[in-house]
């Protein structure tokens, strides 16, 4: 049972407990270009990243890894020129 802080009457206890919560993540390795993607898509709502560690590493929400690799699919799109499949060149 929780103590009562000192100082306080019977009638004004306050019951002590700790404010711990967790958050499941997924450690992502990446080329530094790749983590700055990450970091821009996560600069509109802060909703990816849990920490941000190195140049090449970053802790993202374990619930949200499928829509940010989405998300950094669709980014990768616009920036890179489209392949060449026919073979020649």
């Amino acid at each position: 049972m929780p103590r009562a802080i000192r100082g306080m009457s019977n009638s004004s206890r306050a019951t002590i407990r700790p404010l711990i919560t967790a958050t499941a993540g997924v450690l992502i390795e990446c080329d530094p270009s790749i983590k700055s993607i990450i970091v821009n898509i996560d600069s509109d709502n802060h909703d990816f990243i849990i920490e941000d560690l190195d140049e090449e590493r970053v802790v993202v929400k374990e619930n949200m890894v499928a829509l940010l690799k989405s998300k950094l699919e669709d980014r990768l799109k616009e920036n890179l020129p489209p392949v060449d499949e026919s073979g020649s060149e």
